[in-house]
C-alpha cells in the first residue's frame, strides 16, 4: 500500500502532473478516437463525449481576470467569441480566428502551455514553453502562428 501524499491545502485536478509532449499527443490521440487507441480503450465514448458538454448552460467562462500579474496575465483566450466550460475543457462556440471549429475544446498550463482538439476537423495541437507569466503575450502569439500552420496544411493536403 503507497503512503498517503504529503499534506496539502489545496489539491487541483490537473496541476502537479508532468509528461513529454509525445506523451501528450498520445493522450490527446486517445480522446479525439472516442478514448480508445490502438485497440485498447481507455474511456467510454460516452465519458469524452460528456467532457467535451456545455456543462454551464448560457453562461460565458468569460475573461478570467488574474490575482498575481508576476504569474499570469489577464486571459480571454478567444476575445468576443462566447466560450463555455466542459467537464475537462474550455469550448469555443463558434469558429476559431486561427482555422478552429467550432465546439473544439482546449486548455492550457501556467507556463505557457497549450492544447486543442477539433474533433470536427479530427485535429489536435500541443504547443508547450516554460514561460511566465502565463498567456504571455509573445507565446500567446506564437501558438496562434502554429494553429493557423497546422490548418493551412490540411487545406493544401
Amino acid at each position: 500500500m503507497l503512503p498517503d501524499p504529503p499534506w496539502r491545502e489545496f489539491w487541483s485536478g490537473g496541476g502537479g502532473l508532468n509528461s513529454t509532449a509525445r506523451d501528450y499527443l498520445t493522450f490527446l490521440q486517445m480522446l479525439l478516437h472516442q478514448g480508445q487507441l490502438n485497440g485498447v480503450r481507455l474511456l467510454r465514448p460516452e465519458t469524452v463525449a460528456l467532457m467535451g458538454q456545455n456543462q454551464i448552460s448560457e453562461i460565458n467562462a468569460g475573461i478570467m481576470k488574474t490575482t498575481n500579474p508576476q504569474r499570469s496575465n489577464d486571459v480571454d483566450f478567444f476575445p468576443g467569441i462566447p466560450c463555455k466550460w466542459g467537464l475537462g475543457y474550455m469550448i469555443n462556440t463558434q469558429l476559431g480566428p486561427n482555422g478552429r471549429s467550432a465546439g473544439s475544446v482546449t486548455w492550457a498550463g501556467i507556463y505557457n502551455t497549450y492544447y486543442w482538439l477539433d474533433p470536427q476537423k479530427r485535429v489536435a495541437g500541443v504547443f508547450l514553453t516554460q514561460i511566465l507569466p502565463f498567456a504571455d503575450t509573445k507565446a500567446v502569439a506564437l501558438y496562434g502562428e502554429f494553429e493557423r500552420g497546422v490548418y493551412d496544411a490540411l487545406k493544401s493536403a
